[in-house]
């Protein structure tokens, strides 16, 4: 066999064999994302009490994210193990000192966190944001927080309403008018919004360019016995810690799968919720992790560049030969 054909033979071999490696670049994207939910601190919503399925089973479309459920026992840094983003929707229950300690070294270490609270009105109360401030308080210190207000002995949550809704339970609320800060590039986070639904709590902060969404013009924050404290209260933050990055939402039912009565929808699939949803962990995402198929594509043509070289090297020699 001459030399020419073993030069040809070589490079029909190498690329059988790298092309295919190539392809399956794309199949080793699947699953590396890793989310872990944390249900386990008595959470009104949650996949067991079947109100938070759909927001779980959106990323069945999105091979790209793995997704873990804690439903039961203390938070462990061994639940987090080699996860990216944590989510902690509402809980009713205090972490822990160790938890929050936990919590805190997978910021440092570079995870990003999701929290999400909700409203406290009268007897209806589907989060408690006293025990998701205790989460900010051991991060940040206080300078963001859901608010709560204090009378006499008792803390409570507050409530987002719309003077142009009667019921005090804010269901019925359309916001519109989204202010946006495009520094950071979070206005990835509501690219192809134009209004969702929210019911919920507010958010507190001397920051206020934290705040990514407040509500609309009529709506109010108030407490639950219906003392206004706030108008346009936001509801939507999101902020770098070092490369972590922090959502901070308080409406975990805008996710959830209970209907929505001004939609008769589920209120994950009223208006733009279920965008809002993907976009967040969209932006939670970037950067996290890169496309190894660029790499395996530079890979070939590097490669092949070569055995061309070689090849037209080895026909000169012999031409001169």
């Amino acid at each position: 066999m001459s030399r020419k054909q073993l030069i040809v033979g070589f490079l029909v071999i190498l690329l059988l064999f790298i092309v295919p490696q190539a392809k399956g670049t794309t199949q080793q994207e699947e699953g590396q994302i890793s989310i872990v939910f944390d249900f386990s601190h008595d959470s009104p919503y949650s996949v067991t009490k079947r109100n938070f399925t759909e927001a779980i089973r959106f990323f069945v479309n999105y091979p790209e994210y793995q997704v873990r459920i804690l439903e039961e026992g203390e938070l462990t840094a061994a639940n987090l193990s080699r996860s990216h983003i944590l989510v902690i929707p509402s809980p009713m229950d205090n972490y822990s000192t160790s938890e929050l300690e936990v919590i805190s070294n997978y910021i440092i270490q570079g995870g990003s966190l999701f929290l999400l609270s909700d409203y406290q009105v009268a007897d209806r109360r589907v989060g408690n944001p006293i025990a998701v401030n205790t989460i900010l308080q051991a991060l940040f210190e206080s300078r963001i927080q859901f608010t709560t207000v204090t009378d006499g002995n008792q803390t409570e949550g507050d409530a987002i309403i719309d003077l142009n809704n009667s019921r005090i339970v804010s269901y019925n609320i359309e916001v519109n008018n989204t202010y946006l800060y495009s520094y950071q590039n979070r206005e990835s986070l509501i690219s192809g919004i134009n209004s969702v639904m929210v019911a919920g709590g507010s958010i507190s902060t001397d920051l206020s360019e934290l705040i990514i969404s407040s509500g609309a013009e009529t709506s109010q924050a108030v407490t639950i016995n219906g003392d206004l404290i706030q108008n346009q209260p936001g509801w939507l933050s999101a902020f770098w810690i070092g490369s972590s990055r922090i959502v901070l939402c308080s409406s975990t039912t805008m996710f959830s799968d209970t209907t929505c009565i001004g939609t008769n929808e589920s209120w994950f699939q009223s208006l733009d919720n279920s965008i809002l949803w993907y976009n967040i962990f969209r932006w939670m995402s970037l950067d996290l992790v890169q496309d190894p198929t660029q790499i395996m594509i530079f890979f070939v043509a590097l490669v092949l560049v070569a055995g061309i070289i070689v090849f037209v090297y080895s026909l000169w020699r012999t031409n001169r030969e």
